[in-house]
């Protein structure tokens, strides 16, 4: 494709997007292809619309940092779209600089590499009660159910301030938001209002009975100081749910996954725990997890992998492909527990990086910490479902014995 053809509608050379769905964590040949031979090529959104699709690791970078790619612009007016659905333009992941600056500032506090090793001991009470649990169940059992879903549930419930008990339908609006193709757009529509007015109404009885919790500092920034319309706040809480559960309990199954799946690697972290954190590492890198990436609009021209992307056209750029770039990374498709160079962007680069990676860090390391502590002889037990449709591949179930 050349730089002179017309980007500013679909065109019969554009590649249908989301790719087909293969089950498993490993790297999707498709953008293995692309990083090859088409490092910036034109898709076609399930909207209609297109975008251009960044795979590459400097190229990816460059999208995540350059303010010429903005956020704002993708999430507001009638620029390209993934889909139809309710895309919540005032939410944090929806803005640029300053506005998306002086967001960050309100909540960033409670999540800093120090206050979240406070929290290391009482996510590692959580991990222990968990497997305490687990060990009195019937084999084989849901791995899933039982421990990678109820652990980062609990962690985001208790910090948001949201109670336990409502944890069932937050999970099935979750992923709802996180659709791809798994259900129809005004499904996730339908999801978003539903846990729209769930959170307003959480707001109103926490305004008359403030915890120490995240949801009531925002509710005093909303309140006391103006520094955030309801809308914001709103978003901000479903966002901050969406993220902090939803993409950990799929890391953390995943992983999990990654290392039953080859029993040696398992024994390995069994035998020698200090090599835990850096295995998480290799493990986020390696798993493929996410298959698309939030859109971004270009304010004008911008040069890239060998293309000129205009200005307002929408352009996505995929972390996990990222990851397995050749010219960053040796043997990029092989798990190495002991990689020393791995600046993987697992978790985003820029001013949207991920805002509860420390936190997500802490879960992951103790979540396998405790189970392989608890559980050396865990063995897998059955096959792995996977679920479909969503914007990250994970397992649904994952059933083990020991």
């Amino acid at each position: 494709m050349t730089d002179h053809e017309d980007h500013d509608a679909p065109c019969a050379s554009d590649i249908g997007f989301p790719f087909p769905h293969r089950d498993g964590l490993g790297p999707l040949p498709e953008f293995t292809a692309l990083r090859r031979d088409r490092p910036c090529a034109r898709i076609r959104l399930p909207s209609g619309d297109s975008a251009w699709l960044v795979t590459r690791y400097t190229d990816v970078r460059t999208v995540l940092a350059d303010p010429r790619f903005s956020r704002a612009r993708a999430t507001r007016g009638t620029g390209p779209r993934m889909s139809s659905a309710t895309t919540l333009p005032d939410s944090i992941l929806a803005t640029d600089p300053p506005d998306h600056t002086r967001l960050r500032r309100l909540v960033a506090p409670a999540f800093t590499a120090r206050r979240v090793e406070v929290l290391r001991r009482s996510v590692a009470r959580l991990v222990a009660d968990l497997l305490d649990a687990l060990a009195g169940q019937d084999r084989p059992a849901d791995l899933v159910l039982l421990f990678t879903r109820p652990l980062p549930l609990a962690v985001i419930c208790d910090l948001l301030g949201t109670p336990r008990q409502d944890g069932h339908r937050l999970d099935t609006w979750c992923d709802a938001l996180r659709n791809l193709t798994a259900v129809p757009d005004d499904t996730v529509t339908t999801a978003v209002d539903e846990m729209t007015d769930y959170l307003a109404a959480l707001v109103t009885a926490k305004r008359g009975h403030p915890g120490d919790d995240v949801l009531s500092t925002l509710i005093t920034a909303h309140d006391d100081t103006d520094r955030l319309t309801r809308d914001e706040l709103i978003s901000f809480a479903l966002v901050l749910f969406t993220g902090g559960y939803g993409t950990t309990a799929d890391r953390l199954a995943g992983i999990l996954h990654l290392l039953l799946d080859e029993p040696g690697r398992y024994r390995a972290l069994c035998r020698e725990p200090g090599r835990i954190p850096a295995a998480v590492e290799e493990l986020l890198r390696y798993a493929q997890t996410n298959v698309q990436a939030n859109l971004r609009v270009a304010a004008e021209d911008v040069e890239l992998g060998g293309v000129t992307i205009r200005g307002g056209e929408a352009v996505m750029a995929v972390n996990s492909s990222a990851n397995h770039d050749d010219h960053v990374f040796d043997q990029p498709d092989r798990i190495d527990l002991d990689r020393a160079h791995n600046p993987h962007l697992a978790f985003g680069h820029g001013v949207h990086h991920c805002i509860g990676a420390p936190l997500a860090r802490v879960q992951l390391q103790e979540a396998l910490t405790g189970i392989t502590r608890h559980f050396p002889t865990l063995r897998a037990a059955g096959p792995v479902t996977w679920k479909t449709g969503l914007t990250t591949r994970a397992p649904r179930t994952l059933p083990v014995s020991w």
